[in-house]
């Protein structure tokens, strides 16, 4: 629906968050907040078109150009943003019209219901707001609105009455429309800041959240890290391509001689490791996985037939011309004949990348029949695995930390921490041959910390060089529950520095070609960054049902 009015084909929600382009949309109106959906007073329509129309009349980098730091300035910059666009909506579109004004005065109702109105602050807010509207659709408010705003709306109207009369008539030009709306809140602010010195009451409460204090779901976009520290802009695919590259580029390591990688099965000791693997053999015995069934349905998900071929010497079917001589040299023979055949070909590499941090410890059995059971199945489909994993070699920075300490403790040292990446199993071995070496993810102690940017690089490397250019559909299938977790490299460079590059990552990997980027069981805060998505459920009777739920998933996003 969003993606039919606005005629933005990008336009994407995931996880109740709106993506453009692939990217996080910085800010809507606290009426189109997506988790409104939920409401019982919320307008579906209403809501879902005036995003539409946000995305097909407003310019998103005049916008960000515009929109103020502070909290109250940007939601009041934000609401009569929204105002604009919802007002600007043709009038052959009646019924988009009808939805967009219904779902704006059912939120402006609920916002009076719950107690928004009570604050002087919140009731100067209203009134903006709903002067605004009035005056830019031509439209009145409903008696009960009216009648707790008048006081206010007439206190104001000698100083904003010539300043909404000028946002009506700039309302088809972006610009100037904002630069008026900043002329607006500047004289609010004025306003709110005289609140503030008049009111102990209310100096004592700014330092908390205007969104909790005006029951307004709000989050001023300068203060909403959306994980790419330069916002791709809306420009041609190559200036995206090199502003991503150097946002990658800023991210740097400190000292990295310390760094491994290593085949896991090689750090565990042989009568270890066999206890590893009879544990894992007698869980996966244990869950009764009905293996014919489950192989035939990704055998049906990922094959492609082969062109037609003719299969010869067959017993019947037609006759094959290359032997009708044999008919009258020896008539005894049994006639030749030929046929037509096709044989299922796959075009499929999937890696398997297992986040090896602490928090993902007591998952780990779960994890290890999930990967072993992929990796049997797919390797009676045809297609090719790898096993990869990702931790660190100590908690808290070890060796490179140290020297970082030793050296005068610089600013923004970047990653402080020895990287460990596990290789569990690569393309080349087979599934049975791998087992040791997949049972090594029951050891505890490789559960550390994670650095998921870097790994998630390391993993599209490989399987890209493993694919030797051919035109092969690669698929990255990550397994975590959360964000980056190194926390000498956090304390030194801030919290979002780690969580910053993934982001960027999961950026890279939307622009790749032949690269799809799945995830199972990554946590609320990062689920929305996923475009593809696993479910996760560890209780080990649903296993059978995770594995059929993982193909109905992958069989949904096909060709998306």
């Amino acid at each position: 629906m969003i993606r039919s009015l606005s005629g933005e084909s990008t336009a994407d929600i995931r996880d109740w968050h709106l993506f453009h382009k692939a990217q996080p949309y910085a800010a809507l109106s606290p009426h189109l907040n997506l988790s409104n959906l939920k409401e019982e007073w919320n307008d579906q329509r209403g809501l879902l078109d005036g995003i539409a129309l946000r995305l097909k009349f407003s310019n998103k980098d005049l916008y960000e150009s515009h929109i103020p730091d502070a909290e109250i300035g940007s939601l009041i910059f934000e609401v009569l943003e929204q105002i604009r666009v919802e007002s600007i909506c043709p009038d052959d579109l009646r019924g988009t019209k009808q939805n967009i004004q219904r779902q704006f005065l059912s939120w402006m109702q609920q916002f009076m219901s719950t107690g928004g109105s009570e604050s002087s602050i919140g009731l100067l807010l209203l009134s903006i707001f709903s002067s605004t509207w009035m005056r830019l659709n031509g439209q009145s408010v409903p008696q009960l609105m009216q009648d707790t705003i008048e006081a206010t709306r007439a206190g104001l109207a000698e100083v904003t009455g010539p300043i909404l009369q000028q946002l009506k008539l700039n309302r088809f030009n972006q610009k100037a429309y904002s630069l008026i709306t900043l002329d607006l809140i500047a004289i609010i602010s004025n306003l709110i800041e005289d609140e503030y010195l008049n009111n102990p009451s209310a100096r004592h409460t700014r330092k908390k959240n205007v969104g909790a204090n005006l029951k307004i779901e709000w989050v001023s976009p300068s203060q909403k890290n959306n994980g790419v520290t330069q916002r791709l802009q809306n420009g041609p695919l190559q200036d995206q391509q090199i502003t991503l590259t150097k946002s990658l580029a800023r991210y740097h390591v400190y000292d990295s001689q310390y760094d491994v990688e290593i085949e896991a099965k090689k750090k565990i000791r042989p009568a270890q490791l066999k206890i590893y693997q009879e544990e894992l053999n007698q869980e996966i015995a244990n869950r009764n996985i009905p293996w014919s069934k489950l192989i035939r349905i990704y055998q049906n998900l990922f094959s492609v037939p082969k062109p037609l071929k003719w299969q010869t010497t067959e017993a019947e079917g037609q006759l094959d011309k290359r032997f009708f001589t044999r008919l009258a040299t020896s008539p005894l023979s049994p006639v030749l004949y030929k046929n037509h055949f096709q044989h299922p070909q796959t075009q499929v590499k999937i890696t398997l990348l297992v986040d090896c941090s602490g928090s993902m410890k007591e998952q780990r059995l779960n994890i290890a029949v999930w990967v072993d059971s992929l990796v049997r199945i797919m390797e009676h489909v045809g297609i090719e695995t790898e096993v990869l994993g990702y931790s660190t070699v100590t908690w808290q920075g070890g060796r490179p930390f140290k020297n970082w300490v030793r050296s005068g403790s610089t600013p923004q040292p970047g990653r402080l921490n020895e990287r460990a990446h596990w290789i569990f199993k690569d393309f080349k071995t087979s599934w049975r041959r791998s087992r040791a070496g997949i049972a090594a993810l029951l050891r505890p102690e490789i559960y550390t910390e994670s650095v998921d940017g870097e790994a998630l690089l390391w993993a599209a490397e490989r399987l890209q060089k493993s694919s030797c250019g051919k035109p092969t559909n690669n698929k990255v299938i990550l397994f975590s529950d959360g964000c980056p977790m190194d926390r000498a490299t956090i304390q030194a460079n801030g919290e979002d520095f780690l969580r910053d590059h993934l982001i960027n990552v999961l950026a890279w990997y939307e622009q790749q070609a032949n690269l799809e980027l799945w995830a199972c069981g990554i946590g609320a805060e990062m689920r929305p960054f996923f475009r593809y998505r696993l479910s996760w459920d560890p209780r080990p009777d649903q296993t059978i049902d995770t594995l059929k739920n993982w193909a109905t998933e992958f069989k949904k996003n096909i060709g998306r």
